[in-house]
């Protein structure tokens, strides 16, 4: 019975890519940065017979369009609407507006032919000038100001530590590394903070995990965060998911202050968590009045697996993808050469137990 879904499964998939499509994109989408939102245009070889989509939100009307036989299609997306990221940025200074469309010519399946996009509009900070005539004598003292760039900050998630590679698949219950590290061309000049960060699913359920502070709200989620150096933060954790959602979305913001001589950072003085929620404890503000310039970051998206769901082969092949090191009662995982090692002992056993027939019947 299993044989025969699996059969029907591929099947399913081989009918699905054999779909015949003829259509397909020409040339580049046309991108309209706007005031209030991005615009996509796409032509197509032959009148459009599909659909437009943000990716994760193909049940939303105002993120869908089925613009039927025209060889033009496109969708304009508000800021407000449809997931669309905006992002703080320092350098450049300015905010980064950013989503995932898909297009897709059959109205049902998705083809070898159809195509994602990920659109990104940045909008630049005006630089703000102010201007006086005034009477200067003429011996007067030049003053030169060197302009030192802001840092460029990052947010990943790990396998295992902080030497990890980024994780794009997890196993439920794989630890982790929550990484913020800020690169900047100079030494000892600034200092950061991550605060205000939150997890979401893609499709608007937010829960937040570390407060304006930058103190941890649930420690089975994510505990306080430790700073190695001035520019850098990091705590483990532990894969988690929503109910019968797949995908977890990070974000959190940064926040640079210019760093005083011969002194140490200000760090958040965050209360240890003894219990998953903490309710009313009163922690100690880092100082909010200093001048400090907030930028927004994100991790790589996280796509999650139930452990039970899987059967066990295929939950060893997952964890191996991962990289993870989760460990269940029911999964015995040997190395590649040891695997090799008892192939070849069984091999030689075989064969030798051949041999001694053949000679016992002679």
């Amino acid at each position: 019975m299993r044989a025969s879904a699996l059969l029907l499964h591929f099947l399913f998939i081989g009918f699905t890519f054999a779909i015949p499509v003829d259509n397909n994109v020409e040339g580049e989408p046309e991108i309209e940065c706007g005031h209030q939102g991005i615009q996509i245009t796409f032509n197509t070889r032959n009148p459009f017979n599909g659909r437009l989509y943000v990716k994760g939100r193909h049940d939303e009307a105002d993120c869908l369009n089925s613009q039927i036989g025209r060889a033009v299609t496109g969708i304009t997306l508000n800021f407000d609407t449809c997931g669309v990221q905006r992002l703080r940025s320092l350098n450049p200074r300015g905010i980064f507006a950013s989503t995932t469309v898909v297009i897709s010519f059959h109205p049902i399946f998705v083809t070898k032919v159809d195509r994602v996009y990920h659109i990104q509009c940045f909008y630049m900070e005006a630089d703000k000038t102010v201007a006086q005539d005034i009477q200067v004598s003429d011996l007067t003292t030049a003053f030169i100001t060197q302009l030192v760039p802001m840092p460029i900050c990052r947010y990943e998630i790990l396998e295992g530590g902080p030497t990890g590679a980024p994780v794009k698949f997890a196993v439920v219950g794989q630890q982790v590394y929550h990484s913020w590290k800020c690169d900047s061309e100079t030494v000892d000049t600034f200092c950061a903070v991550v605060h205000t960060c939150t997890v979401d699913d893609g499709n608007g359920d937010t829960v937040p995990i570390l407060n304006d502070n930058g103190c941890a709200l649930d420690r089975f989620l994510l505990n306080n965060l430790e700073y190695p150096t001035d520019l850098t933060a990091g705590q483990e954790a532990h894969v988690y998911k929503y109910a019968d959602r797949s995908s977890l979305f990070y974000q959190c913001q940064i926040s640079i202050t210019v760093k005083e001589p011969n002194t140490e950072c200000v760090r958040p003085e965050c209360a240890e968590l003894t219990r998953g929620k903490r309710h009313a404890i009163q922690q100690k503000k880092w100082n909010h009045n200093a001048e400090f310039s907030t930028m927004d970051v994100i991790s790589q998206r996280i796509e999650t697996i139930d452990a039970f769901d899987l059967p066990n082969e295929t939950l060893s092949i997952a964890i191996k993808l991962s990289g993870g090191d989760l460990l269940t009662s029911d999964i015995y995982c040997i190395s590649a050469f040891s695997s090799i090692a008892a192939f070849g002992i069984l091999l030689g056993l075989s064969f030798g137990v051949v041999l001694y027939i053949i000679s016992k019947r002679h």
